[in-house]
Parts: structure tokens; C-alpha cells; sequence
């Protein structure tokens, strides 16, 4: 990832093109068709992991989220 975890919160990605994302955050393991992207932001040392989760609609964000994950990070529908 780029950007430092907590610029996150600053950056405004409502709106943005996945090309946009990617130069911001990089692409970390998304597959581009995808509509739901995730970026893991840190890890603690019981394995909870926080987890930004972008929803795309129309080729752009229309949604963001972050969230406490523990294992995997679901790839359904979180919002």
C-alpha cells in the first residue's frame, strides 16, 4: 500500500475510477472485474485484522468501509 494506513481515513475515494484506486493504494490482490475490493490495513497480533472495503458501482466507489475482521476477509457483500 502507498499511503501511510492512517491517511486512510483523510482520503476521500467516494467517487473515484478503479485506475484511481490503484494509484492511491496500489492493487493489492483485487481482481479488476470485481465490484467489492478490500485492502488489509494492519494486523494485530491475535490475527484481527483492519480491513477497508471499497463497493464499486458504474466503474466508480460508491461506497467505503472499514471493519474488524477475524480469519479470512468475506468476500460477500458487507455493506
Amino acid at each position: 500500500m502507498k499511503n501511510n494506513i492512517n491517511s486512510i481515513h483523510q482520503i476521500s475515494l467516494i467517487g473515484k475510477t478503479k485506475e484511481e484506486i490503484i494509484e492511491e493504494l496500489g492493487d493489492g490482490f483485487n481482481f479488476y472485474p470485481d465490484n467489492l475490493w478490500d485492502y488489509e490495513l494492519g494486523k494485530n497480533w491475535w490475527g484481527t485484522k483492519k480491513v477497508l472495503f471499497l463497493l464499486f458501482e458504474d466503474k466508480k466507489v460508491k461506497k467505503k468501509t472499514i471493519r474488524k475482521v477475524y480469519g479470512k476477509v468475506p468476500k460477500i457483500s458487507i455493506f
